[in-house]
């Protein structure tokens, strides 16, 4: 068994990147608040941290490798495409094609279930938060870490990028990362973490299922970007600029 106690959340997930998904399972902040240390980390959701550490051993015990394990030693750009074409193109379909159902759902039985009309505007409020975030990462922030990742590769000289240094976007994108995170916890709690009422219709248990999807892969998606793609090019810029 391994004693992970003494490491923070964080930590554990860069490392042993299968073990989001027992920290999914307890509601343990790994992304935006992944900076706690474990038993800290279990109390503040009311996990046991024995248990929860019982449970990670057996998961690592039985799966010695994951399709993950790469993400730690791959290259920026590697780490932006794979972000972008397995995290970006997922979430802004689920954005998109999420709305009407919401909608949907919303006007059939918001009369009687309220909540479902404060967790529509919440809902919308996470759209209005990540559609300009993801457009901002691809068409600033991402192409600029490919940049110098290649003329640093090639023995280039790199030129300040217009926004002076690549920790004022980061810092921008972390904090939009930490509103998401909020507004998750938002969905959750006006849902009651997505318990379906009895006899609830297709529409609806499709609904909360999907937000379910949604908000795992954003778990996943803000942890590669805080704990292993921003760290890299920040400290890779300061290499190309020391």
């Amino acid at each position: 068994m391994q004693n992970l106690t003494t490491k923070t959340v964080r930590e554990i997930a860069l490392e042993m990147p299968i073990t989001t998904r027992v920290f999914e399972e307890f509601k343990i902040d790994y992304c935006c608040g992944g900076r706690k240390i474990f038993t800290e980390a279990c109390q503040n959701v009311g996990a046991n941290p024995e248990i929860v550490l019982q449970k990670l051993n057996q998961l690592l015990e039985t799966n010695e490798t994951n399709e993950f394990d790469w993400l730690a030693t791959a290259t920026l750009t590697e780490l932006v495409d794979y972000i972008v074409e397995k995290h970006h193109v997922f979430t802004k379909y689920e954005l998109e094609h999420l709305t009407p159902l919401m909608e949907k759902v919303a006007g059939v039985h918001g009369g009687h279930h309220p909540e479902l009309l404060e967790l529509k505007d919440t809902f919308q409020a996470l759209c209005d938060d990540l559609s300009p975030h993801l457009m901002k990462e691809e068409r600033v922030l991402f192409p600029y870490i490919k940049d110098i990742e290649i003329k640093h590769t090639k023995g280039l000289s790199v030129s300040f990028p217009p926004f002076g240094t690549i920790n004022h976007p980061v810092r921008m994108m972390m904090s939009e990362h930490d509103t998401a995170g909020d507004l998750l916890r938002k969905m959750r709690e006006l849902s009651n973490d997505y318990t379906l009422p009895e006899g609830a219709c297709p529409s609806f248990t499709g609904l909360y299922h999907r937000f379910i999807e949604l908000e795992r892969d954003l778990h996943q998606h803000i942890h590669l970007e805080n704990n292993l793609l921003f760290p890299k090019a920040i400290e890779l810029e300061e290499k190309c600029f020391s």
